[in-house]
């Protein structure tokens, strides 16, 4: 396991990919919303089926949980950048055209992500075990008691902190390690700890990084289905981006994109 050298970046750099993924948006718009458009659609459905089974207040916990995989989503938007480095066409088959080495390391750290998405699931659920008098099975009665209710309060207080730890964690992992196993010929756990190292040398700059990430989730599910279907591939451009100034890219630099 070869260790990756890492590039030193400035604290405004996270600035720098999102203006790079925008660019990236613009030259492939259909296939990158289009994938978008499919994230989107997974999320209403899984909304719809929880809706279905009257455990609409879970809702919010299930988009959250959803959230924290969204990086082993985004490899079809990686793909996408990818190609428009190398000068090539990009259509929808190329969002999955991943070799079967890659993938079989892009599915460990999909699997990790969905540990962490177990074990948020699993808190959410025992916190709310622990704060409720009773079972809020729609979402106005969940809002309502989480906003008006001492106990509900201190549960959305404790669960964002959890959540935001987890959430954090995540991010290490994730932050560039997806991007380079479509990049590079590496592991998984090689993958990781760079993403990991990137995240602990630059703490300032990654901060900001997850903070813009967040930021403009929150304004993509705002802005409806629509927005979070452009927001998301946007993002997942810039992360690409993200990656190349650390990591270098053996097609093109960041300043080319």
């Amino acid at each position: 396991m070869a260790a990756i050298e890492l590039n030193s970046i400035r604290p405004g750099s996270p600035m720098r990919w999102l203006k790079a993924g925008a660019s990236d948006l613009k030259r492939a718009p259909v296939v990158s919303i289009g994938y978008g458009f499919v994230f989107v659609g997974l999320g209403a459905l899984l909304s719809a089926g929880l809706w279905w089974i009257g455990a609409a207040a879970w809702i919010p916990v299930a988009l959250s949980s959803f959230a924290l995989i969204a990086p082993l989503f985004a490899v079809g938007i990686y793909q996408v950048s990818k190609h428009l480095d190398a000068g090539e066409a990009v259509t929808f088959r190329d969002l999955w055209l991943v070799s079967g080495e890659k993938i079989s390391q892009v599915a460990f750290l999909g699997l990790l992500l969905m540990v962490l998405l177990l074990v948020w699931t699993h808190l959410a659920q025992f916190l709310f075990a622990y704060f409720a008098s009773q079972n809020y099975t729609t979402l106005s009665d969940f809002t309502s008691w989480v906003l008006t209710h001492p106990a509900g309060m201190t549960m959305a207080v404790i669960g964002t902190i959890v959540g935001a730890m987890l959430a954090i964690l995540a991010f290490a992992i994730s932050a560039i390690s997806f991007p380079m196993l479509i990049d590079r010929e590496v592991d998984a756990a090689t993958a990781l700890i760079t993403s990991v190292k990137a995240v602990r040398r630059n703490p300032l700059a990654m901060l900001t990084w997850a903070w813009l990430i967040a930021f403009w989730t929150v304004i993509g599910i705002a802005l409806g289905g629509i927005g979070l279907a452009v927001v998301f591939p946007w993002l997942g451009h810039a992360s690409w981006r993200a990656y190349q100034e650390f990591c270098g890219s053996s097609d093109t630099s960041l300043e080319a994109a």
